[in-house]
């Protein structure tokens, strides 16, 4: 499939509205084929990097490396008793960017600019395109590890593992979602960092499924 193609495909998407997770893995699908294609993977790492995380069950590339470096310099002190919001103003905002997908989210935004494509509130009067569309993107790659590969002997951790739980109903027409890292080290012991988003459920697509 050449890239106008695919443009043309994605623009009719983004257009309707990403509301299912089959949606979102084909935005990501179809964006990594254009990173592919285009020659951009350098330009935008973080992108291609949950582009990927989205495609794998597992991953442990260079990208994942970088960013499993930063939750391994962070356990070292976390599992010393040291609170998250504790830690050195540069790890902790480097977690916190991280954890949030800050990144992905300028990076994905910037991505589809660059290509003349709608953004993610294209089908939303309300602004919460980017965070509905997270929590679609989380529910794919929960349960798909961050991989700690051999060649970091020296790191504390073995991976970290992403989850996502909606809550059982809507609060004044708001979803909230919880997303958590868990951290496991090596030894077995585990930790996590969450972070709480909501959007609002008014245009959000199918209803969402309730929790038990």
């Amino acid at each position: 499939m050449t890239p106008p193609d695919i443009i043309r495909k994605l623009a009719a998407e983004l257009n309707k509205g990403i509301t299912t997770e089959v949606q979102a893995l084909y935005l990501m699908a179809s964006v990594r084929k254009l990173l592919e294609q285009q020659q951009a993977k350098k330009q935008y790492e973080y992108l291609t990097f949950h582009c990927d995380w989205a495609l794998h069950s597992k991953l442990d590339g260079t990208t994942a490396q970088k960013i499993l470096g930063k939750f391994d310099a962070a356990n070292i002190h976390l599992k010393t008793g040291v609170k998250l919001h504790d830690l050195h103003s540069g790890l902790r905002s480097e977690i916190d960017q991280i954890s949030k997908m800050k990144p992905f989210e300028q990076e994905l935004d910037q991505f589809l600019q660059a290509n003349g494509l709608p953004n993610l509130d294209a089908n939303r009067t309300d602004g919460d395109g980017w965070v509905h569309f997270l929590h679609l993107y989380a529910q794919v790659v929960q349960d798909c590890p961050l991989v700690m590969t051999g060649k970091n002997q020296s790191s504390s951790i073995a991976s970290v593992t992403l989850h996502v739980e909606l809550a059982r109903r809507p609060v004044e027409g708001d979803v909230f979602f919880k997303v958590t890292w868990t951290i496991l080290d090596k030894n077995g012991l585990s930790g996590d960092i969450f972070v709480i988003n909501s959007f609002c459920l008014k245009g959000a697509g199918p209803t969402l499924p309730e929790q038990s």
